[in-house]
């Protein structure tokens, strides 16, 4: 009978260590799944935060990209602060008609420009100088757009930058090897349709 009591007692303590043993089994498990749903909100929150902290455009910059644009906006700066409305506008330039970089969409943009031209330069010689060139100005402005996609025309800092690098392809072709004279591109019209 005493060995069947030690077997009892021997049973006793096993369901007691196994019963002490299961809540904490269940806690350790609870605890693995709360670590690993922590550790995927703080991955998943920090993708959503470098997505938007890298989200500023659709095309990646490279530093002599940024540094032009940086130049021509001061040069433009300069050049606004020095004249102070000793500028007048060429506006006879017809709009143009392109289909963006889009495949398979049928879609386009209609776009009329404005030239705002220094006052050193007068209207009779640019106006010739101008129409004279402007079989190059239409086929680079076609390319251009052409070569964008419609993300990359969405918001008035992607507008910005189309703007100066117009300015900068119209001084190129029109005042090559020489002081630009075409202060700043406006736009009369964009449509996207």
């Amino acid at each position: 009978m005493a060995d069947k009591d030690d077997k009892n007692k021997n049973q006793d303590e096993k369901i007691e260590k196994n019963e002490k043993a299961k809540p904490a089994a269940a806690k350790i498990g609870i605890l693995t799944w709360l670590i690993m749903v922590a550790v995927v909100v703080i991955l998943a929150g920090s993708g959503f935060i470098l997505g938007r902290l890298f989200a500023g455009s659709s095309s990646p910059k490279t530093t002599e990209s940024v540094k032009e644009t940086t130049q021509t906006e001061e040069t433009a700066k300069a050049d606004s602060s020095e004249n102070n409305g000793a500028t007048w506008y060429y506006n006879d330039l017809e709009s143009i008609v392109v289909n963006p970089d889009e495949p398979g969409a049928t879609r386009f943009v209609r776009v009329g420009l404005i030239l705002e031209i220094n006052s050193e330069l007068s209207e009779a010689k640019a106006k010739e100088l101008i129409n004279s060139r402007k079989p190059p100005l239409i086929n680079w402005i076609n390319l251009y757009f052409k070569g964008l996609t419609l993300d990359q025309m969405r918001n008035d800092r992607d507008m910005k930058r189309i703007q100066a690098q117009i300015l900068d392809g119209f001084n190129e072709i029109l005042f090559p090897g020489s002081k630009p004279q075409i202060k700043r591109v406006l736009i009369r019209e964009f449509n996207i349709q």
